[in-house]
């Protein structure tokens, strides 16, 4: 009996000791070390999905701001176009208002009938700056300057080479009174805390003493190779850029149907009964009316972002495989969207806004 239970004591302690030797079995380091790698890319995923996403909205931002700032700019100097303070004086010391509403004058009488004539019709701001329109486009680059026009003191609209995506809009309004003393005026003199009376770029009008403003928009391409949306003012020869990473600058026109010439005594169609589909600029300078019978724009813009890398980038290109643009087909639908170019990881979008040209007085019906 004391043998046995040596023996069963000496069996209690081997067993406890070889409970205390036995470690994990290699099988088991395999499984902990799995799961915690999966849990390790798990959170590497979740970080880099964070990351990218993060990075994609910063796109996004880095591309509709400055949008929304250009199409705010471009509606409000729209919204402006071909206007005409008739309260200022004229160079004679008239009021405007004489110049522009004298019933004995067939042709300035035609501003509001809108026939068309042989010759093309001129708008009221017109009378007063020789050749000069509230809004004309060209259907590629624009030739000349906003300022060169100022202080030549005429205009003479040209275009140069067309070009499908990158076009140009010029938009000219009177901004300031005149020189002349007039206590009864609408328009501020210029200043420059405010912003009145000046260019795109917050210049002063040029040459001293004028009151029309003069702005052009058009697409360039920067010293770093990159589109830039670029406005040009009168107040100086040197343009300046808006918007970066502007690719494509399409416009279309709205043309109001021209009325009838009327016999005394007879009723007929007044101007502006109905709108024209959208035009492009050669089809508005090629019509009977010309420049002086456009009573909408429409802007389109393509935009892209600054050239990314990494995941954030391939991962923008992944999941906008195609670009937009502003090109149309015969029937005004948008082309279908283009392929990338190799190596393109930029964010693409298409933005279009349409004015109404409130303020040129050939724009609302008779």
């Amino acid at each position: 009996m004391p043998y046995r239970a040596g023996n069963s004591m000496t069996n209690e302690k081997t067993r406890k000791l070889d409970q205390r030797q036995n470690g994990m079995t290699l099988i088991e380091v395999l499984v902990a070390l799995t799961i915690a790698l999966v849990i390790l890319i798990a959170i590497g995923t979740a970080y880099l999905n964070s990351t990218n996403l993060a990075r994609q909205r910063e796109n996004q931002s880095e591309l509709n701001e400055p949008a929304s700032i250009v199409q705010r700019l471009l509606q409000h100097d729209l919204s402006l176009a071909g206007y005409v303070d008739i309260f200022d004086f004229d160079i004679s010391g008239q009021p405007q208002a004489a110049s522009l509403f004298n019933p004995g004058n067939a042709k300035l009488s035609n501003l509001y009938q809108r026939v068309p004539e042989a010759a093309a019709l001129e708008a009221p701001l017109t009378q007063f700056f020789p050749g000069l329109l509230p809004v004309f486009g060209c259907d590629g680059a624009m030739t000349g300057t906003p300022n060169a026009i100022m202080i030549a003191g005429t205009a003479a609209p040209a275009c140069g080479a067309a070009n499908a995506t990158q076009q140009s809009l010029q938009i000219a309004f009177q901004a300031a009174p005149s020189a002349t003393a007039n206590p009864i005026k609408s328009l501020l003199s210029p200043n420059a805390a405010t912003g009145e009376g000046r260019d795109c770029n917050q210049q002063g009008i040029a040459p001293a003493g004028a009151k029309i403003i003069i702005n052009r928009y058009f697409v360039q391409t920067s010293t770093d190779t990159i589109n830039e949306l670029y406005c040009a003012g009168s107040g100086n020869n040197i343009p300046q850029p808006l918007a970066r990473g502007v690719e494509e600058f399409v416009l279309r026109y709205q043309t109001a149907q021209p009325g009838v010439a009327a016999a005394l005594g007879n009723t007929v169609p007044a101007a502006g009964g109905a709108q024209s589909q959208y035009v492009n600029a050669a089809t508005v300078a090629a019509s009977a009316l010309g420049w002086a019978n456009v009573s909408a724009v429409e802007v389109c813009m393509v935009s892209a972002t600054a050239t990314t890398s990494g995941s954030a980038a391939s991962g923008t290109a992944a999941l906008q495989p195609f670009r937009p643009t502003c090109r149309r087909d015969n029937n005004g639908n948008f082309l279908a969207d283009v392929a990338r170019n190799a190596g393109d990881n930029r964010l693409w979008k298409r933005f279009t806004s349409v004015t109404t040209l409130r303020n040129a007085i050939y724009s609302s019906p008779n």
